[in-house]
């Protein structure tokens, strides 16, 4: 297309399905052509058609729109959308109090999951961008590290575990940096209709509080999603944040963010490998 729009001065009309070929920053060149028995061949600017008609179009603006996603000099790669609700509200408040938050330059990146860090590591880098990972101290967290070390995508001390806020190692979630008293309040809430009349039985031997609310949601025969209280976390955040942090977990969380924030100062530039 930079061929077409640089070296041409006449006007160059083509037919594709490549979504690459599709100019996302100047839609208004594009046109979908449709054939039907009634009306028979007709050219259109609104994007009409069926289901192959319109793919390039939907393409070309997911790929578009997922890089201007990547804007942040500096990027937190977390595994969920969850975890950037947690941290972002929290890092907000803190700095509102003047207490350590994130780098305001940094953006918070949700990969989808611990087996899909990897290759958003490698598209955040591709696009020279710096990366930090921060990942669930647990199974799928300690492998993900691992392949991020060993492919050489990022150096050791780009990857950080939630367990750098405790004192003491500990498997554990960004949801067991709120308070557990807290957080119980939240299930409670937003799971009220279908707690009505059972007893959850939590088993505090677990570390990882999220896994408490699995296992003893499956034993009342329900399934537990974590997404219900930290979409009311972040909600309860905007309007009564002391009452979602108390004291102790102001600390938990600075404690966090200002590891997050030694390892950018140390890590520039850049954060991936070389």
């Amino acid at each position: 297309m930079r061929h077409f729009r640089q070296d041409f001065e006449n006007q160059i009309i083509y037919t594709t399905h490549l979504p690459f070929m599709i100019p996302a920053d100047d839609l208004s060149v594009v046109r979908t052509v449709n054939i039907t028995q009634e009306a028979g061949t007709t050219v259109t600017n609104d994007p009409t058609g069926d289901l192959r008609t319109l793919f390039p179009l939907q393409a070309a603006l997911g790929y578009h729109v997922s890089q201007t996603l990547f804007i942040g000099p500096a990027n937190l790669l977390v595994e969920g959308i969850t975890d950037f609700w947690i941290l972002s509200s929290v890092s907000n408040y803190l700095r509102s109090l003047g207490k350590v938050g994130l780098p305001e330059d940094m953006v918070i990146t949700p990969a989808g999951g611990a087996g899909k860090v990897s290759y958003m590591v490698a598209l955040l880098s591709s696009q020279q961008l710096g990366v930090l990972v921060l990942l669930d101290d647990e199974r799928a967290g300690r492998e993900a590290q691992k392949e991020l070390v060993t492919s050489r995508l990022v150096r050791d001390s780009a990857v950080i575990f939630v367990s750098d806020a405790f004192a003491h190692p500990r498997e554990a979630d960004i949801e067991d940096l709120v308070d557990p008293a807290v957080y119980e309040e939240l299930v409670r809430h937003t799971y009220r209709k279908e707690l009505k009349g059972k007893n959850l039985n939590l088993n505090t031997n677990i570390p990882r509080i999220v896994k408490r609310f699995e296992i003893a949601f499956a034993d009342t025969g329900l399934e537990f999603n974590k997404t219900r209280p930290a979409r009311e976390f972040l909600a309860r955040m905007a309007t009564d944040p002391e009452r979602m942090l108390h004291a102790a977990g102001l600390q938990t969380f600075e404690t966090l963010f200002k590891a997050i924030v030694a390892r950018y100062a140390k890590a520039r530039p850049p954060l991936a490998a070389e």
